[in-house]
């Protein structure tokens, strides 16, 4: 953070904001030497591609790339996680003693590339709790009608199925259908949802609850949005079950020969209940 003061005084506000509405705009919460190590980042984790790495919608012949936790990166996203003293951030945020690094996921698009569908995260990964949080920078200026968007407060609802983020169906499940609710079709009816948006400038960052619903705009022909969300995770995580998937999803975490760590062993010996916790998750914040 640029100005801790600030931050400190605002801290309660903000934590309410937070519990309530699921996700919160930090406006010019970055630097200029802060944006430049997430630039950094973003540009190592492109050039060095995980086998988790890959083109969503390929049938739709524009670019809507992503790569997500590839422990190889994580010491090329540390600068900026220590810079930005955003464990110290999330531990205001959250109000609890100690705070780890989760991990990275970074988005690329270009063109006239569609909306990116509604879903949660938690849907994706066996992890529960109170305290949690994405923080979503983006390195290109993003007008609302093309921002991220929110339905604000639904953190604190129900969990639905995944979207298989394959097809024309942005409903279409991961799982089987019996043990997870289908998403809503929020597109169908918006008015139906209390749906927030903000326009996002290099430097700011929206933080929400991973189990908030949300979903991202489209990009236009000859635009480009390059983002990297940082997932974080603090005292009162639990390990929980996730169904076995049983349909084909783009979404994957399995690693092959990149030398990127599977996922997996960050969960192995966890049954459901048990912290989660694993040393070689970054530890970023610990109250004294």
């Amino acid at each position: 953070m640029s100005d801790p003061a600030l931050r400190l005084a605002a801290a309660g506000a903000l934590r309410q904001r937070y519990r309530d509405d699921g996700v919160v705009h930090l406006p010019k919460v970055l630097d200029a030497e802060m944006l430049e190590l997430a630039r950094q980042g973003f540009d190592w984790s492109l050039a060095n591609p995980s086998s988790a790495a890959q083109q969503l919608f390929p049938q739709d012949g524009t670019r809507f790339y992503q790569d997500l936790f590839n422990t190889l990166s994580w010491p090329h996203y540390d600068p900026l996680l220590r810079k930005a003293d955003l464990g110290g951030l999330m531990a205001q945020l959250w109000g609890c003693e100690n705070v780890w690094f989760f991990f990275e996921q970074v988005f690329h698009k270009q063109g006239a590339s569609r909306r990116t569908p509604w879903h949660q995260d938690t849907s994706y990964f066996p992890v529960a709790g109170e305290d949690m949080a994405v923080m979503w920078i983006s390195l290109d200026p993003v007008p609302v009608s093309q921002s991220l968007e929110f339905v604000r407060g639904s953190h604190r609802g129900r969990l639905f199925n995944g979207s298989a983020f394959t097809g024309d169906d942005d409903t279409a499940p991961l799982y089987d259908e019996a043990e997870m609710p289908r998403l809503p079709d929020i597109e169908a009816d918006r008015a139906r949802f209390d749906i927030v948006s903000w326009p996002v400038e290099p430097g700011d960052a929206l933080v929400f609850h991973p189990s908030t619903l949300h979903g991202g705009g489209h990009t236009e022909t000859g635009g480009e949005r390059r983002t990297i969300s940082l997932r974080f995770f603090g005292d009162d995580c639990n390990f929980v079950q996730r169904p076995g998937v049983s349909k084909d999803s783009a979404v994957g975490f399995n690693r092959q020969e990149t030398g990127s760590r599977d996922v997996s062993e960050f969960y192995e010996g966890l049954v459901p209940g048990d912290r989660f916790r694993h040393p070689d998750f970054p530890k970023l914040y610990a109250r004294a």
